[in-house]
């Protein structure tokens, strides 16, 4: 009995001492909310909601802007390797709230990318990946004060891939590791979960370019449909690369493109059989009509561009024009503030169609139609043209279109002899002869219904006068229009621009009378060449010239104090504006405004002088 007593008891005892299951760690016994909160804490992901900016090399989102929580690097190393169970929370959270970017600058650069855990990649919500940028997508864009589509000016740019290079060895291994890392992803990455925005500038100008921009998205189309996808392919437009960037991101998000569907068997009716009071209808709902139904020409930026003005309302909040507000979709989709978060800009560089070969659900910029809608037939092209010169209003800007006010070098360092007696105007044609004579197709003239001329307030001296080439070139083109317009539905305005508000110029300040005086005989100069028009039976004619003495301290003045004196200046500035128009108009005059006629809507660049400073 007592030897049995005994065996019991060290039985028990090693039963008793034997390995024993570990208690979980702390951290799993708080509750699922609290564990968040310390994973927040760690950095791990915004408290708001804002996802951060991560680049997978461990650098900085390169935003610029020292103080913006996505340049915070999160403290979570001990975390991750602590146990499975936090490991796997954690990364989840991780890399489903937040974005991350890779760049392509050696072999081996996307690694880190296939270095990832399958949870993690499963987890991925928002990648970008660049294999190579001419411009828009520099870690360090914003920290050199460039906007997004001018970073162009930055030295030391790469310009875009193409085959057959000195660098052919490297872009043939950049796309080799691109593929296998696609692969790689296109078995671990959940459908519908992922998106991809994927930059690959190649040299449209190359004979191969086309062919390395279909080798750069082939990858895409090995993963499972994606949640949303952008790609960009060139620094500038080309038509042949958007449309590859359209079809892939297309076929990526299982959307199919119009083009491939298999064309109907059945006997249809065409576009080019149909009325033509419908087929003009129906391009009235394309591109050829702006957003604001204005277009904008200027010797600076030489094509059409949507007239736009810049309003400081955040999140399209307030806004003195809700109607110009609600077009702001259609411009700068780089520089649009993200929904909710006004204080920041989108985080994954330009993608605009307007500037690029590119595709993105973001980008709803107004662009020019491309040429494939003008070469389907004579018909169409004709139908086109009528809608887009009819349906739009066309004002040319003398210089600058962004900044009506700004004027070029005010006067040559070495002017040649004469300079003083026909004026220190730098350019030998007015912008408005370029537009008209060599940008508006001959016959697309009969078309125009609005055209509208904005010269910046240029100096005294700056004025052309009378032997200038510019002066005479105006005669020459109002000349050459006179029987390639249509006189009776055209309207023409004549606008001088102000100073820029709150910030006239010294010689403005400082104007003399004098001074003025010639400013006032320039304006009768250019008024000269449209009388003709006039006497032709021009629908209408209106001028918005500011009196060249609106920016001295005296009149300012008279400005704040108000009253009798201050009506008379407004008094002097109406006289102004009816003299010019009645010197047009003649005898007509009166009919702009007989029976309740107003003046045309201002266009919607003047409404930079109406935001609040």
């Amino acid at each position: 009995m007592g030897g049995s007593s005994t065996q019991a008891t060290i039985t028990m005892a090693t039963t008793t001492s034997g390995p024993q299951k570990q208690p979980p760690p702390m951290l799993l016994r708080l509750s699922p909310h609290i564990r968040r909160c310390i994973y927040l804490h760690a950095g791990l992901a915004s408290w708001d909601g804002r996802p951060y900016t991560f680049d997978l090399h461990g650098r900085n989102c390169g935003c610029g802007d020292r103080t913006c929580e996505s340049n915070r690097r999160p403290q979570c190393g001990g975390l991750m390797l602590s146990c499975r169970t936090l490991h796997a929370e954690a990364a989840a959270l991780l890399y489903s709230a937040n974005r991350f970017t890779l760049y392509y600058s050696h072999r081996g650069s996307l690694e880190p990318l296939r270095a990832l855990t399958a949870p993690s990649l499963a987890s991925l919500a928002t990648l970008k990946i660049v294999l190579n940028e001419a411009s828009c997508h520099s870690p360090a864009r914003f920290a050199h004060g460039e906007d997004c589509c001018f970073a162009d000016r930055l030295e030391g740019r790469r310009s875009g891939i193409a085959p057959g290079s000195s660098c052919q060895t490297l872009h043939g291994a950049m796309l080799s590791e691109w593929h296998s890392t696609a692969a790689y992803l296109s078995s671990r990455v959940g459908p519908g979960r992922l998106e991809l925005l994927l930059v690959c500038d190649v040299d449209h100008e190359h004979e191969r370019g086309l062919e390395a921009g279909k080798l750069a998205v082939a990858p895409l189309l090995l993963l499972p449909r994606l949640r949303n996808c952008h790609v960009r392919l060139c620094k500038t437009p080309d038509a042949r690369l958007q449309q590859l960037a359209q079809d892939v991101v297309l076929q990526t998000r299982r959307i199919a493109a119009p083009h491939l569907q298999p064309p109907s068997t059945r006997a249809r009716t065409t576009f080019a059989s149909l009325p033509r009071e419908l087929r003009l209808r129906i391009l009235e709902y394309t591109d050829l009509i702006t957003p604001n139904k204005e277009v904008a020409w200027s010797r600076q930026q030489r094509g059409y561009l949507p007239s736009r003005v810049v309003c400081s309302a955040p999140d399209f909040g307030h806004c003195r024009g809700p109607g110009i507000h609600s077009g702001h979709q259609f411009y700068r989709c780089w520089d649009r503030h993200e929904p909710g978060n006004w204080r920041y800009r989108p985080w994954g560089g330009c993608f605009c169609r307007r500037y690029h070969s590119a595709f993105s659900s973001a980008c709803r910029c107004w662009a020019p139609p491309g040429p494939a809608l003008f070469l389907v037939c004579r018909t169409l092209c004709w139908d086109a043209q009528f809608v887009f010169f009819s349906g739009n209003r066309f004002v040319v800007h003398d210089f600058d279109d962004i900044r009506p006010w700004r004027v070029p070098e005010l006067q040559p360092e070495h002017p040649g002899p004469g300079a003083a007696a026909t004026g220190y105007y730098p350019y030998e044609r007015f912008a408005a002869s370029q537009f008209l004579r060599d940008v508006v197709p001959a016959r697309c003239l009969a078309n125009l219904r609005f055209v509208e001329l904005v010269f910046p307030p240029y100096p005294h001296q700056v004025w052309p006068r009378t032997a200038h080439a510019a002066a005479q070139d105006w005669w020459a083109t109002v000349d050459w229009v006179r029987d390639k317009i249509n006189a009776p539905a055209l309207t023409v305005r004549v606008v001088v621009a102000d100073d820029m508000p709150g910030d006239p110029r010294m010689d403005r300040v400082n104007i003399t009378y004098p001074e003025g005086e010639a400013i006032l005989r320039t304006y009768v100069r250019i008024l000269r060449p449209p009388r003709r028009l006039g006497d032709d039976g021009l629908a209408g004619f209106y001028a918005d010239f500011i009196l060249p003495w609106s920016s001295t301290r005296a009149i300012k003045n008279i400005w704040l104090r108000g009253g009798i004196i201050c009506e008379r200046w407004k008094y002097w500035e109406r006289g102004l504006k009816a003299r010019s128009e009645r010197y047009v108009m003649r005898d007509r005059y009166e009919s702009l405004y007989a029976n309740g006629k107003e003046e045309p809507a201002q266009s919607v660049w003047r409404r930079l002088y109406e935001q609040p400073g």
